[in-house]
């Protein structure tokens, strides 16, 4: 066994707080010299430690560990998630594509491990939008309706293997049908009328392969779902992937908590990575929210994933560095005032954080990653090839932190 996976369940038998970063290696290498910037340490790297145990039952017995990673625009059109899922499902083995939205929120959503194809489409709701009066937006923040004829087919990209495949939906007073095929001679029609509104998954399994899966509202009253979940026997990784474009932090308080919860609960994640801040720099530099205001509010969320799976790692991702945000200008002082809110946040909640400013070589750092190719033009994204090279500097801090 790796001293990794020693590592991580000795800390997590002993419940030693400071057992990881004691055993840390003396020094973090920088990976990507060619790039400006530098490899920094995770800070409270041991709220990972579960997600390091569960790479090792990967490895001792075949198991599959699981990441859900919710986040805005940041993990866009899922470049960086892919990076980090492609690195850990190549160390550790392919277990599924994880949970697919049944219909894009907007152009950036998309999972690289399937192909998305909606229509006749579904009525969508996002959670930005604040649409939903029972606060029930599923996992990955959007919902679809249909009184009929509504369909989604999910196709995994070449070689990817799946075995299972699970329907996130909800029953409710008003519910009609939903269809569920998995592949040629697996379907199920399920019916979605409920005294109340109430969660509810549904599973068909057969003999791993490139399996399609359809799901569509067959009329009767209004259909309503929240994604599916496409995974294989592994063993492996999963890495989720569930990007809010646009999204404040604190629109993820728009969810019912307990709804929330019972949707984290049922997805049982190894580790939670939350990806949010970048669209907070507006309401900073507009004076809509301060510091103060925002390390509460991101602090707030870290503590209802906590609630949820208390027994899964946590990890904070912070901004990365902004000229604008929206149309709006930033300065390195609002850039450094949400770095701190983030950092007091992941301190209250008990959670891992990630710099990806400290990372970026500090505030001011944007404009020397732009002349690289490595920043987007609009002042406010990476550009791929830049995500790549935080995505590999967020593993070797994660390699650093489990002692490998």
């Amino acid at each position: 066994m790796s001293r990794a996976a020693l590592l991580a369940i000795a800390c997590l038998l002993a419940g030693c707080a400071d057992r990881i970063a004691a055993a840390q290696p003396p020094a973090l290498d920088a990976v990507r010299t060619d790039a400006p910037g530098r490899t920094p340490a995770l800070q409270r790297p041991a709220a990972v430690a579960p997600f390091f145990a569960a790479l090792a039952r990967t490895e001792r017995e075949g198991a599959v560990a699981r990441v859900t990673h919710l986040g805005d625009s940041s993990i866009g059109l899922d470049d960086f998630p892919n990076r980090l899922r492609a690195v850990y499902q190549r160390r550790h083995g392919d277990a599924g594509v994880g949970f697919v939205l049944l219909q894009p929120h907007t152009r950036s959503y998309a999972n690289r491990g399937v192909w998305l194809r909606p229509g006749p489409e579904w009525e969508l709701c996002f959670i930005i939008r604040r649409c939903a009066r029972d606060g029930h937006y599923g996992l990955g923040g959007v919902t679809v309706s249909s009184r009929g004829g509504a369909r989604t087919v999910v196709a995994p990209r070449e070689g990817r293997s799946i075995s299972r495949a699970e329907l996130w939906y909800a029953a409710h007073p008003r519910g009609g049908r939903i269809g569920l095929r998995f592949g040629p001679g697996r379907s199920v029609e399920l019916p979605t009328r409920a005294d109340a509104l109430e969660d509810r998954w549904h599973t068909l399994t057969r003999e791993a392969g490139e399996h399609p899966v359809q799901v569509t509202a067959e009329g009767g009253g209004l259909a309503r779902a929240y994604g599916v979940v496409l995974e294989n026997e592994g063993p492996g990784v999963v890495w989720d992937t569930l990007s809010m474009i646009g999204a404040f932090t604190h629109r993820l308080l728009e969810h019912d908590e307990a709804h929330f919860a019972a949707q984290l609960a049922h997805r049982a994640p190894d580790l939670v990575v939350l990806s949010y801040g970048g669209n907070d720099l507006r309401r900073v530099v507009g004076g809509i929210v301060d510091e103060d205001g925002l390390a509460d509010e991101t602090a707030r969320l870290l503590e209802r994933v906590r609630r949820a799976v208390p027994d899964a790692g946590c990890l904070l991702i912070g901004i990365n560095d902004h000229e604008l945000s929206g149309p709006v200008e930033v300065e390195p002082e609002h850039v450094r005032a949400v770095v701190r809110a983030q950092r007091r946040a992941t301190e209250r909640a008990g959670c891992a954080y990630y710099d990806v400013v400290e990372a970026m070589g500090g505030p001011g750092s944007f404009e020397g990653w732009r002349r690289r190719g490595l920043a987007s033009s609009d002042g406010k994204h990476l550009a791929p090839r830049g995500r790549a090279i935080i995505a590999d500097r967020l593993v070797a801090a994660m390699d650093h932190a489990s002692g490998q």
